[in-house]
Parts: structure tokens; C-alpha cells; sequence
């Protein structure tokens, strides 16, 4: 956890914000921003959440990860983030920018640590975690999931 903080985010795992561009766009948010995040045996999930901004997720080490989408047509898409790319496993994933998205550890036993680059920067404002009962209202087909990984806040 030494290249993380220490300090566990409600979205689930850890990070750590490693650059924030002084240029600001559109209304005063931040040009782009950089993040180490972590997921752990302690917290090997994050859960379900939407932002603003695209996110590249860019897989460093540790465990693979499975990183599930949820776009607004209600089409599920899931990425395998890790190195072996020989069996489909990708270095990098693009999560669009107002989907509902979550990501796993594909070995819980372990860390997975990943930068998310972030364009325009991320800002508080933008993000929402997701709520199980009003997304199994719009998305019936994936209650099960919405109920599994969607935290109270």
C-alpha cells in the first residue's frame, strides 16, 4: 500500500492521486488527472459507480482484473485488465464516460494496482455511486448484480 494511501475510498480499495494538470476547462474542471487505485484481499471489489469524465484504466500489477460496464442502453460490457495478452487480457480499458462501472480482482487472495487517467479530471461532482433499487427499476435484467455490488452511502 506504500505507492497508495493508506486510507480506503467508499467506492471500495484505495488510491492515491499522483497528478492533477494546473490547465482548467470547461467551467474550472482540471484538464486531465492521474490516480494510482488498488484493490486488496480486504477490499477486492470496488462497487458500482458513474462518472462524468471517461476513465482509462491502465493495468501496472498484481492481480488481473475483471472491469464490468453497464452503459445507458442497459448492454452489459466486461473487460479482462491485466497483462496476458496472449489470452485476451488487455493493458488498458476505456470506460466511457456516463456508464455504470465496477471492477474486481480476479484473484481476491491479492493486490491489483492500476492507474486511472481521467480527461477532464476528475471532480467530486461528477461522480455517483449507485443506488441497487432505482438501477434494478431501469435495468431489470442485471438486479442481481446491482444488489450484489451497489454500497449504502
Amino acid at each position: 500500500k506504500a505507492v497508495v494511501s493508506t486510507q480506503s475510498t467508499g467506492e471500495g480499495g484505495y488510491f492515491r492521486e499522483t497528478f492533477r494538470d494546473p490547465m482548467v476547462v470547461d467551467g474550472g474542471r482540471t484538464l486531465v488527472s492521474y490516480i494510482y487505485y488498488m484493490l486488496t484481499p480486504e477490499s477486492p471489489n470496488t462497487c458500482i459507480v458513474r462518472n462524468r469524465s471517461p476513465h482509462m484504466h491502465v493495468w501496472h500489477g498484481g492481480s488481473s482484473q475483471t472491469h464490468i460496464f453497464i452503459h445507458p442502453d442497459g448492454r452489459k460490457e466486461s473487460h479482462q485488465l491485466g497483462p496476458d495478452i496472449l489470452n485476451g487480457e488487455l493493458p488498458q480499458v476505456l470506460a466511457p464516460g456516463g456508464v455504470w462501472k465496477f471492477s474486481i480482482n480476479n484473484d481476491p487472495s491479492t493486490w491489483g494496482l492500476i492507474t486511472e487517467a481521467v480527461c477532464p479530471g476528475w471532480e467530486e461532482r461528477d461522480f455517483e455511486y449507485g443506488d441497487a433499487d432505482k438501477l434494478s427499476a431501469e435495468f431489470p435484467e442485471h438486479e442481481e448484480m446491482f444488489r450484489k455490488y451497489c454500497r449504502k452511502h
